[in-house]
């Protein structure tokens, strides 16, 4: 499980709104200084995502909280979204390819592939959403 530490900011019956930062794996970079995506990090400071999560107890807003989402799910996601645009932007080139239509119609069939590609991954995470809904697992106590 991949867990981050977010902090409430609004909440209603049946759902909770949190902030979680986005964290770069820069800070564990020993090249940090040399590097363009270090430097912007630096310049731009901390980002933050505000993430909706199912309710499943009592929390109140500033309260911190514990965040889960299982490593399965984010590595199906990410295949998804990388794996099948770029599948079916090679798979329409070539069918234009082998078909001899000249090279703009490869171009323009390759990119129709992506976008096509790029579709079926949104619609095919909308109809799964709550497989990839992150989960509050922990709740800190108040001091």
């Amino acid at each position: 499980m991949i867990e981050q530490r977010a902090i409430v900011t609004q909440f209603d019956d049946n759902a909770v709104w949190v902030q979680a930062e986005r964290k770069s794996t820069c800070s564990g970079c020993k090249v940090k200084q040399g590097c363009g995506t270090g430097l912007l990090s630096n310049h731009v400071g901390n980002r933050f995502s505000e993430i909706r999560v199912d309710k499943t107890s009592d929390v109140h807003v500033g309260q911190e909280v514990a965040l889960v989402i299982p490593e399965q799910t984010l590595l199906h996601g990410a295949t998804l979204m990388y794996i099948v645009p770029l599948i079916l932007l090679f798979i329409f080139a070539a069918l234009a390819k082998t078909l001899h239509f000249n090279e703009v119609i490869e171009i323009f069939s390759g990119l129709c592939g992506l976008f096509i590609g790029f579709y079926i991954v949104r619609i095919r995470l909308k109809n799964y959403k709550s497989d990839v809904q992150a989960k509050v697992v922990e709740i800190a106590e108040e001091q």
